[in-house]
């Protein structure tokens, strides 16, 4: 799967992946979405991936929610979302 792009749609028969890299911005979440939208019917599962995000713009968690929540009661089907690893601490046992 190749990443240049800011967003891939990976669909199967009845689900699908939106994957995201990149900064993430309001404008390019609801370009994806909108592509999403035009997924034949019979999808009903959405998997939105994250992890290659590298920047969040203000607004566009808010924006995604929204328009993951609307595709999903749309389609009477589930979303899910994998966020972006956070690097941290190691915590010792």
């Amino acid at each position: 799967m190749s990443y240049t792009e800011p967003y891939t749609i990976e669909a199967h028969f009845d689900a699908a992946t939106l994957y995201v890299s990149g900064a993430m911005s309001i404008t390019k979440v609801i370009a994806a979405m909108h592509r999403c939208d035009a997924l034949p019917e019979r999808v009903r599962s959405l998997r939105v991936d994250l992890r290659r995000v590298t920047a969040i713009e203000a607004g566009a968690c808010d924006a995604l929610a929204f328009t993951t929540r609307r595709w999903r009661d749309v389609r009477g089907g589930a979303t899910r979302i994998d966020l972006p690893h956070r690097e941290g601490p190691s915590q010792a046992a």
